[in-house]
């Protein structure tokens, strides 16, 4: 990302990737590709078709900017453009249950454990996983934009298209899920 982009707000460097500029586009991907890969892999549960998504992501965001409404925010335009990449994906390759292999999941910042604590964490994230997996797309979108990417109800709600007391909702079912999976639901 060059240094003079850097400070640039999301909706100003879509607009200028809009009309054309590249180095704004870039420094958008920069900016996002985390956060685009993390999402794509939460709907789609493998590391290969989460790259598939991300890169259909950046690629629908390309051709979608000469009309997107600068005065809308960006960040929720494009978490919804990857999440239904991240579904599209899982829907044309992938019936039923997403594949979630410890492998796969994105990495997380971690100090180094001794051994018995990294197998005990591995099998904690191992049930995390397939907990998360399991849950229903619509709950499972909802729970990682709110516990993997920090945002609020009204990010998650204008992200989703849908309220935020439907966020709320979802959310309180997704955590009782999982709960319930992973052996916590008193």
């Amino acid at each position: 990302m060059s240094a003079d982009l850097d400070g640039e707000k999301d909706e100003r460097l879509a607009a200028l990737a809009g009309g054309g500029d590249r180095g704004a586009f870039e420094a958008l991907v920069t900016r996002h590709r985390q956060a685009v890969y993390r999402l794509c892999w939460s709907a789609t549960g493998n590391a290969a078709d989460a790259d598939d998504a991300a890169q259909e992501t950046f690629v629908r965001v390309y051709r979608s900017l000469p009309s997107y409404d600068p005065a809308r925010p960006f960040g929720p335009w494009l978490r919804k453009i990857a999440w239904n990449c991240g579904l599209t994906v899982r829907r044309d390759g992938n019936a039923g249950l997403p594949r979630v292999a410890e492998c796969d999941a994105p990495e997380a910042v971690d100090p180094a454990p001794g051994p018995e604590e990294a197998a005990a964490g591995n099998e904690e994230r191992r049930r995390m996983e397939d907990a998360l997996a399991a849950l229903p797309a619509e709950l499972r979108m909802v729970m990682v934009l709110r516990a993997v990417e920090g945002l609020s109800y009204a990010e998650i709600a204008a992200a989703a298209g849908i309220p935020a007391g439907t966020v709320m909702s979802r959310l309180s079912r997704a955590r009782t899920r999982l709960l319930a999976a992973l052996g916590g639901g008193s």
